[in-house]
């Protein structure tokens, strides 16, 4: 009969025992770093949605500056329009005065020949047959289409500055609106800001000095009190929600 000798035994339970426990705790440690992990990448996929979501918004500071600038947009371009609204009266006064001492077709038209006597045109700058009228039949006195073409031009032209101005104003209380709305994504308003300012007209340019690339104002275009600075003042800057569309009287 084998003789056991127990306390070889008792060494053997308590080392397979030892060894259970260490297996247990590395399981246990494993199970845990698992869990860590996760927690990491959870933490990480968190505070990525969270910087991404700061830079896809507008803060409030962006659009506080942005309804600023569109405050100053439009104080700039209704002192535009005056200036738009006082030479094109001028101009028109002087296309008028040419008007009524011009020749006369039988329908009502006013026509003007060159000074070389070989064409006529109507007083829209529509050249007429000579079937209509023949040059030599208007007569010297009256004035040329030399003189009379420049002013039509003017007047077109001037014209043409204040629907552009209109139509810029009509912009800027819609960028208004969507701004106050709070809907703007970034994209979008950066995009709207960089499009007012890329799209802004001449004649309001020219009374936003700050402006980088600031033209020189043209020469026939230049106001009475030309010495004086047109600064944009406080009280020229809209005080309520959205700006009326100026128009001139």
């Amino acid at each position: 009969m084998m003789h056991v000798n127990p306390a070889g035994l008792l060494r053997r339970e308590f080392a397979d025992r030892s060894e259970a426990a260490i297996f247990r705790r590395f399981q246990q440690q494993q199970r845990e770093e698992l869990k860590r992990r996760e927690r990491d990448a959870d933490l990480d996929q968190d505070t990525t949605e969270i910087l991404q979501f700061a830079v896809a918004i507008v803060t409030v500071s962006e659009t506080s500056a942005f309804r600023q600038e569109l405050d100053h947009y439009d104080a700039a371009t209704i002192i535009a329009l005056k200036e738009n609204d006082r030479l094109l009266s001028q101009a028109v006064d002087r296309q008028e005065a040419l008007l009524l001492t011009a020749h006369v077709l039988p329908d009502g038209r006013r026509v003007f020949k060159t000074e070389d006597g070989r064409q006529v045109f109507d007083e829209h700058g529509a050249a007429l047959d000579l079937a209509v009228i023949e040059p030599d039949a208007i007569a010297d006195h009256h004035p040329t289409w030399e003189t009379y073409k420049p002013v039509l031009n003017e007047v077109g032209r001037l014209r043409a500055t204040r629907q552009e101005l209109f139509d810029y104003q009509a912009r800027l209380d819609d960028a208004r609106q969507r701004l106050d709305s709070g809907s703007l994504t970034r994209d979008e308003f950066e995009q709207l800001r960089d499009e007012l300012k890329a799209d802004m007209p001449e004649a309001v340019r020219a009374q936003m000095p700050e402006l980088d690339g600031v033209p020189e104002p043209e020469t026939g275009a230049q106001p009475a009190n030309a010495d004086i600075e047109l600064a944009i003042t406080d009280d020229m800057v809209p005080t309520g929600p959205a700006a009326k569309p100026f128009i001139p009287g």
